[in-house]
């Protein structure tokens, strides 16, 4: 069987992710999409609780018609989220599957500073997706295929202002999404 993994804290999950997700979604057998607790490299935690951000990932993908998993494995881990930790997981629920490893290229850009990354590197390919104004340097080691024609730079850190000033985001996120950031008054909305 053939996996795509694509983690993050999606606090919120945006219409950048969906994007990811429905070009993935010819590439794989099925997609597990992970949600964090807390990033090592982020210094901040997740601002909205977890069971908003599982619940916001459901809505975000309703629609979508491929096996798609959200998995709670890393949200209901103690400490930091290491992703080396998280693919030995994915392996050990699905032997002799091979995985892809989704991995947007601000991550890229410090992937050399993830916790044991080498080990990555050696278990998963990884498959990139650009963003504007950043620059990867070249890895040894690394299986990449880059997705060419994705033309999105969505931040959930922006969508996060935007909302908490009251700015219209509406570009941005699927309007169930949103929906649900208001009925729950999340980021500051009121």
């Amino acid at each position: 069987m053939k996996l795509i993994i694509f983690g993050g804290s999606f606090d919120p999950p945006h219409l950048g992710h969906l994007k990811i997700i429905e070009k993935c979604c010819g590439e794989c057998d099925k997609i597990i999409l992970m949600p964090s607790a807390h990033s090592p490299l982020k210094k901040n935690p997740p601002f909205a609780e977890s069971k908003h951000r599982l619940k916001l990932m459901e809505i975000l993908i309703q629609e979508l018609n491929h096996p798609i998993q959200i998995d709670d494995w890393e949200i209901n881990q103690t400490g930091p989220n290491y992703t080396y930790l998280t693919i030995q997981h994915i392996q050990n629920e699905n032997p002799n599957s091979s995985i892809s490893l989704v991995v947007g290229a601000d991550q890229l850009e410090q992937f050399n500073k993830w916790k044991n990354y080498k080990e990555i590197l050696k278990a998963v390919h990884i498959i990139g997706f650009n963003r504007v104004n950043y620059h990867v340097p070249a890895l040894e080691g690394i299986n990449l295929t880059w997705i060419k024609d994705f033309k999105m730079d969505i931040s959930s850190t922006e969508i996060r202002l935007q909302i908490a000033k009251g700015d219209p985001i509406c570009s941005e996120l699927p309007q169930p999404v949103w929906n649900y950031i208001q009925d729950n008054n999340l980021y500051g909305y009121e």
